[in-house]
């Protein structure tokens, strides 16, 4: 007995070029920021080249993309989002430490010292000097790629420890 088995039609090739600026212009009317479209439009595409035995069988190969796309970005907006009250938390809990620097500079090195070295670079960096991603890569001699990749893990490791901080002392 046969089964009928769906035979892709479009190659990944021809996905990548339909569906790219499409998702470019998703990711900048959504988030408002074209690097972040593109990093983003990046990321869904590979994720469609790692799943192209199972993504090039759907109906509708691009609409699975645009899906995957929607969720980056939703994930984009909820960790910007929880970025700025962990902050906006910090400054609120630590009035008095601003008015110190040798205080301040205490509870930050605490609070960066669940990271790497590297890391509380790139975080000092970024945070503390409001460097921008491609300064902080000539710098530190990394690609703009490997320093937002870093900037992921840095505030998914600084969430956890505030969070944790919170716990404590809520």
């Amino acid at each position: 007995m046969f089964h009928d088995v769906h035979v892709a039609t479009q190659s990944f090739e021809d996905l990548f070029r339909e569906t790219y600026p499409r998702l470019v212009a998703l990711g900048i009317s959504m988030s408002g920021d074209a690097e972040v479209a593109r990093d983003l439009a990046q990321e869904t595409l590979l994720r469609a080249h790692r799943n192209w035995d199972d993504v090039s069988t759907y109906d509708a190969p691009a609409a699975w993309v645009r899906r995957v796309m929607s969720n980056l970005l939703i994930d984009h907006h909820r960790s910007r989002v929880a970025e700025r009250a962990a902050v906006d938390r910090l400054a609120r809990r630590d009035d008095a430490v601003a008015a110190n620097p040798e205080l301040a500079s205490e509870v930050w090195g605490r609070l960066l010292s669940c990271l790497t070295a590297r890391q509380r670079m790139i975080a000092t960096l970024y945070y503390g000097e409001d460097a921008a991603v491609e300064t902080i890569a000539d710098i530190l001699d990394m690609s703009p790629g490997a320093v937002k990749s870093a900037l992921f893990k840095i505030r998914g490791r600084l969430r956890t420890r505030l969070d944790e901080a919170g716990e404590r002392h809520g």
